[in-house]
C-alpha cells in the first residue's frame, strides 16, 4: 500500500483488523486534524442557525413575508435534517463514513453559496432543506468517526471538546449574526459559513487516511427508510404546529406509524436502523431517553428568557443577547473538563449530577418575577450551563461506548433524533402553555405580563419534572459499560 492510498476497514472482511490497529493507523497529528475538521462542522451548525435567527426581520422585509412564513426557515432545516438522518447513517455503513461526511460538507458548501444569492423566499426555503440534508450527513457520521479513531479511554475528552465547540457556536452566533446583519445584510452571514464548511471537508479529506465501511455488501432497506421518514415527518411537523387543531391529526399519524416502523424493522435481517438496541441494551435506551428528556425540558429556556428580558425587563435586544451568553459560555468552558472526568469516573454519576443541576436551575428560573435582579438570573443560567456540561459529554460517551463499532452509526443517529425531537417537544410545550394562558407572544403587554410569567413558570416547572425523570434514568442505567469489540 502506498502512502497516499487509503486503508478500508470492513467489519465483514476475512482480514478484519483489530480495533487497536485501526486506531494506530492514524498518527496523533492526523487524529487531531480530523477532530478539528469534525469540530468545525459541529461548530458551524448552531453558529449558522443562531446567526440566521437574528436576521429574520431583515429577511421578512426583503421578501415581504410574515412571521408565520419565517418559521419555515428553521422548520425546513430541522425537518430535513431529521428526515434524512437515519438513511444517511445507514448509507455511511454501506459506502463509508468518511465518504458520507465529505459529501455532507461539500453539499453544505454549495448550499451556503447558493443561499448567498437566493432570488426568492421559496428558493431560500428549498436551500434550507438542502442544508438540512447536508447536516444529516454530518450528524450521522461525526461521532462514529471520532469513536472509531480514538480509544474508549480518550473518547470522553474528545466528545467534551466536540460538544464545547457546539456551545461556542451557539454563543457566538447571535453576536456575530447581529453585527453582520446590521452592517452588511443577512446574505453576508453565508460568507462565513462557506469557508467553515470547505475547511472542514479539506481537513478530514487530507488527514483521515482510512475509511470505515461496517456493512459492505448488505442491502439498503428502502421500505424501512420510507416508514421512518413518514413517521418523523408527521410526528415532528405535528409537534411543531401545536396547538393548532390540525396539528394533532398529523401527530396522531406519526404516533400510529411509529410502532409499525418498529415492528417492521425488528423483523429485518438488514434493517435501516437497529431499534433492537433500545430493547436489549439498557445503557443505550436509558441514556437516549435521558437525552430526549434533557432537550425537551430545557430547549425553550432561551425562547422564554429572550422574551422576558425584552418584554418584561425592557432590555434592548443587544443587551439581552449578552445576558443570555452566560449559559452557553459556561457549557463551553466546562464541557472539556467534564469530558476528561468521564474518562476516569463512572459517567452515570456525572450525567445524573448534571440533570439534577438542570432541575434546580429550571426551578430557580420558574421564580423569576417582573423585578427579579439580573444577578439572580445569571446565577440560574450558570447552574443550567454547568448542568448541561455535566450531562452532555458523559451521556454521549455512554451511548457511543456501550455499543460495538458496527452500531456506531445507529447510536449517533438515535442520539441526534432524540436531541432534535426533544427540541421540538420543548417548543411545543412552550407554545401550548402560552396559548392556554396568553393566546400568543404578540399579546405580551404591560397588563398581560403576569399571564406571561405564569406561562413561563409553568413551562419551566414542566421542564424541571422532565429533567428530574432524566436524572432517575441516568442513574438507573447502571455502571458504565464500554464496548470495545467490533
Amino acid at each position: 500500500m502506498t502512502k497516499t492510498a487509503e486503508t478500508e476497514f470492513n467489519s465483514d472482511s476475512n482480514s478484519l483488523t483489530s480495533e487497536s490497529e485501526k486506531m494506530t493507523s492514524l498518527t496523533p497529528k492526523q487524529r487531531t486534524l480530523v477532530l478539528i475538521g469534525i469540530s468545525l462542522a459541529s461548530f458551524m451548525t448552531p453558529f449558522g442557525v443562531s446567526m440566521l435567527n437574528l436576521s429574520l426581520p431583515q429577511i421578512s422585509a426583503d421578501f415581504n413575508v410574515g412571521a408565520h412564513a419565517l418559521g419555515w426557515i428553521s422548520t425546513a432545516y430541522l425537518l430535513s435534517s431529521v428526515l434524512f438522518l437515519v438513511p444517511m447513517a445507514r448509507l455511511s455503513d454501506l459506502v463509508g463514513r468518511k465518504k458520507i461526511f465529505l459529501a455532507g460538507m461539500t453539499l453544505a458548501t454549495i448550499s451556503a453559496t447558493l443561499q448567498l444569492f437566493s432570488p426568492s423566499f421559496a428558493v431560500l426555503i428549498l436551500l434550507r432543506a438542502l442544508d438540512g440534508l447536508s447536516m444529516s450527513c454530518v450528524f450521522a457520521t461525526s461521532l462514529p468517526i471520532l469513536s472509531s479513531i480514538y480509544p474508549a479511554s480518550k473518547r470522553g475528552s474528545v466528545f467534551g471538546i466536540n460538544i464545547s465547540v457546539i456551545y461556542i457556536g451557539s454563543s457566538l452566533g447571535p453576536v456575530v449574526g447581529g453585527i453582520l446583519t446590521q452592517y452588511f445584510g443577512w446574505r453576508s452571514l453565508f460568507l462565513l459559513l462557506i469557508p467553515l464548511a470547505a475547511g472542514s471537508a479539506v481537513l478530514v479529506a487530507r488527514a483521515m487516511k482510512i475509511e470505515f465501511i461496517e456493512s459492505k455488501g448488505e442491502p439498503f432497506d428502502k421500505t424501512g427508510a420510507l416508514l421512518y421518514m413518514i413517521t418523523v415527518f408527521f410526528a415532528l411537523f405535528g409537534l411543531s404546529n401545536l396547538p393548532q387543531t390540525w396539528a394533532f391529526g398529523l401527530l396522531a399519524v406519526g404516533l400510529i406509524t411509529l410502532p409499525i416502523f418498529i415492528a417492521y424493522t425488528r423483523k429485518q435481517q438488514y434493517p435501516i436502523m437497529k431499534v433492537d438496541l433500545f430493547f436489549t441494551n439498557k445503557h443505550f435506551s436509558r441514556s437516549n431517553t435521558a437525552a430526549f428528556l434533557n432537550y425537551a425540558g430545557t430547549y425553550a429556556i432561551v425562547f422564554f428568557l429572550s422574551l422576558y428580558l425584552q418584554r418584561v425587563q425592557m432590555f434592548p435586544s443587544a443587551a439581552a443577547g449578552f445576558i443570555l451568553l452566560a449559559q452557553p459560555l459556561l457549557q463551553a468552558v466546562f464541557s472539556p473538563f467534564v469530558g476528561r472526568l468521564s474518562d476516569r469516573f463512572d459517567s452515570r454519576y456525572l450525567s445524573t449530577f448534571g440533570m439534577l443541576l438542570l432541575t434546580g436551575g429550571l426551578i430557580g428560573l420558574a421564580f423569576l418575577g417582573p423585578d427579579s435582579s439580573i444577578l439572580y438570573l445569571l446565577i440560574c443560567e450558570i447552574v443550567v450551563g454547568i448542568g448541561f456540561a455535566f450531562f452532555a459529554s458523559p451521556n454521549t460517551s455512554t451511548i457511543m461506548g456501550c455499543v460495538s463499532q458496527k452500531d456506531y452509526s445507529t447510536a449517533s443517529a438515535s442520539l441526534s433524533i432524540m436531541r432534535q425531537s426533544g427540541m421540538v417537544l420543548s417548543m411545543a410545550i412552550a407554545m401550548c402553555v402560552i396559548a392556554v394562558f396568553l393566546g400568543s407572544t404578540e399579546m405580551i403587554r404591560t397588563d398581560t405580563i403576569p399571564l406571561f410569567l405564569t406561562a413561563m413558570r409553568t413551562t419551566f416547572l414542566i421542564g424541571a419534572g422532565l429533567c428530574l425523570a432524566g436524572a432517575v434514568l441516568s442513574y438507573l442505567r447502571g455502571p458504565t459499560v464500554r464496548e470495545e469489540k467490533v
